[in-house]
């Protein structure tokens, strides 16, 4: 099960991603994308589940969307095929 939590006071979007869904290679290929806007930490194995940290670089990015659309490139990536 996948997960999302925006911490206000931090300015930052938390991503709980289960790498039995999404591809690992294309989770990792989303967060080296999404690091020209915003700063990018993961934390986790292949194993099971990724924490994926999302601070934005710049306050004009909507922390509401911004992890669905993490999500939503990720599942692009593994629709195209680029890395699975």
């Amino acid at each position: 099960m996948n997960s999302l939590k925006l911490d206000k006071e931090n300015q930052e979007v938390k991503l709980i991603i289960d790498t039995k869904f999404y591809g690992y290679q294309s989770i990792l290929h989303a967060s080296k994308d999404f690091t020209e806007n915003c700063w990018v930490f993961m934390d986790g194995d292949t194993s099971d589940k990724i924490l994926v940290t999302l601070k934005p670089k710049n306050k004009d990015i909507d922390l509401n969307t911004l992890g669905y659309e993490f999500y939503n490139y990720t599942l692009g990536l593994m629709q195209n095929a680029i890395y699975e």
